[in-house]
């Protein structure tokens, strides 16, 4: 190989700068320490003088930063290796080093002799390659992985033998075996862009491909390859027999996730495969990724292929279901407009046309007939509830976005005090139970007869009404959805027996259960 690779470190906390020089084996790593300084000053004179190959390098520093001391080396000099050692609170700082070239970071907190040995290993072989001329290592090898893969999985371009061979040498981190496929896309990608001023996104590519990657190596085998300007494909191996290592991968999707929705203010939606074991499966796996992701706006997070039957049933109306538990305290208030919204939103969903223009239509609609018919709403709440729903990237975003602004609008009308609403909340959740004015009132710190009073005052009906009125309507729910017999219902829906819950079903609808279920359904 020849002469050592030289390496300078450059801290202000002399602790650390003993620690690196001595926990490392740089001499196995085909490295000598040439040098170690303070601060970026006294770093430029051993760099001057002494021309290392790789500068290992804190951010802030007395005397002269790490910023400016990368600045001055860059300005005539593009080949040495630099790798800073950063906190994430430091991320403001990571992105200016980041444009200025440096080849990788190293998390302060997370700063042990294997990660440095890691880092390390990597520039080695790119320096090796580089004192070859088989050229920029890294970013050439990268580049020809990820154009191998788009070329066999996207294009179609390439047989399975030849993308075996093609790969073979290309240090894949991810071995042929229980591989499991996870897509990953940024939401918003174009405002990230704005935000940290990456018109190119080059910045947001090394933020990715590293924060994503030092994640990655905590779990074990992976390899992040970028599909587009925002979608990434992580292949990693996964036990498929294994539950622990399952719940594993999830923590490492959540942990990508967390990180990167919080550095670049995106959010990050997963799709993910089944568990194959070759890769003439990975057409296949990207298909599953792809189908997951349809389902993005009805769910957060990670998704799963719920294009498959078995796992994709009912999943609209189950969305719409949700959405109607939470707008159900509105009742009183709005009953009309909210029938009216359900049906279209259950529409949608039973034609599997549940898409955000169809939902946020409908939920705007929804709105302005509660603006129109009960006043409740002044123009500046609606056009700021308008823009936050047509901002959204999730249908409970958006329903949120609604419940929020009914709230505030019935609250100004009513003056509907929190206790009434953690009240219809509390019915909701127990409506299948024994539910007592003393057990609700007991459960919010009220006394019964003033919870009773609060009733009567804020929404013009007794306690026990309001109970009834509720499992009448999830009642209804039951008859038209599902095939249980009306015992079942009476059970599911608190009522006491069944010949209570016909007569009571009658006095409310005018109809017995069974009949309301004949005539209702088609």
């Amino acid at each position: 190989m020849g002469d050592k690779y030289k390496v300078l470190i450059v801290e202000d906390e002399v602790l650390v700068r003993g620690g690196l020089k001595s926990v490392i084996s740089w001499g196995k790593l085909g490295m000598e320490i040439i040098g170690d300084a303070a601060n970026g000053r006294a770093a430029l004179e051993i760099y001057e003088k002494d021309r290392p190959d790789i500068i290992l390098t804190d951010i802030k520093m007395p005397v002269m930063d790490g910023l400016e001391m990368i600045a001055r080396i860059r300005e005539t000099d593009e080949k040495t290796k630099i790798v800073i050692l950063t906190c994430y609170e430091e991320f403001v700082y990571l992105q200016e080093a980041m444009r200025m070239g440096v080849s990788d970071y190293i998390s302060k907190l997370k700063m042990k002799p294997a990660e440095i040995e890691k880092a390390m290993e990597k520039l080695k072989r790119e320096l090796d390659e580089s004192r070859g001329g088989s050229g920029s290592a890294a970013g050439e090898r990268t580049g020809q992985k990820e154009d191998i893969f788009k070329q066999y999985i996207f294009y179609h371009q390439i047989p399975i033998d030849i993308f075996r061979a093609r790969i073979g040498g290309l240090h894949l981190g991810v071995r042929e075996k229980d591989i499991v496929m996870c897509r990953m896309m940024l939401g918003k990608y174009e405002k990230v862009q704005t935000k940290i001023s990456d018109a190119q996104g080059m910045l947001i590519r090394f933020l990715i491909m590293n924060m994503a990657g030092e994640i990655i190596k905590r779990y074990g085998e992976g390899e992040i390859i970028q599909e587009k300007e925002d979608c990434y494909l992580l292949l990693i191996n996964v036990d498929n027999t294994a539950g622990e290592k399952c719940q594993e991968l999830k923590y490492v999707l959540q942990e990508v996730s967390r990180i990167l929705s919080g550095y670049l203010d995106s959010h990050v939606i997963w799709g993910i495969s089944r568990v194959y074991g070759s890769w003439d499966r990975l057409p296949e796996m990207y298909q599953e990724c792809c189908r997951a992701m349809k389902h993005a706006y009805l769910e957060k997070g990670i998704l799963f292929p719920y294009g498959m039957r078995d796992a994709s049933e009912g999943l609209e109306l189950q969305a719409v279901r949700e959405a109607g538990r939470q707008f159900l305290p509105f009742t009183p208030f709005c009953g009309a407009q909210l029938d009216g919204l359900m049906k279209q939103l259950t529409s949608y969903a039973s034609e599997e046309e549940l898409t955000k223009e169809n939902a946020d239509d409908a939920l705007l609609h929804f709105l302005y007939r509660c603006k129109e018919k009960q006043q409740d709403f002044s123009e500046e709440m609606l056009q700021k509830a308008a823009g936050q729903i047509r901002e959204s990237t999730t249908f409970p975003d958006a329903v949120q976005t609604v419940v929020t602004c009914c709230r505030e609008g019935f609250e100004r009308r009513n003056e509907l005090s929190v206790e009434i609403y953690e009240a219809v909340r509390y019915i909701e959740e127990h409506l299948s139970g024994k539910l007592t004015l003393n057990q609700v009132a007991g459960h919010i710190g009220l006394s019964p007869n003033y919870l009773s009073s609060l009733f009567k005052k804020e929404l013009h009906i007794s306690f026990v009404d309001y109970i009834t009125e509720k499992r009448v309507i999830k009642a209804k729910e039951l008859l038209l959805e599902t095939d249980l017999k009306t015992h079942e219902v009476a059970e599911i829906t608190g009522f006491a027996d069944d010949s209570y819950f016909s007569k009571t079903f009658k006095k409310i609808t005018g109809r017995l259960p069974s009949s309301f279920r004949k005539r209702t359904k088609i």
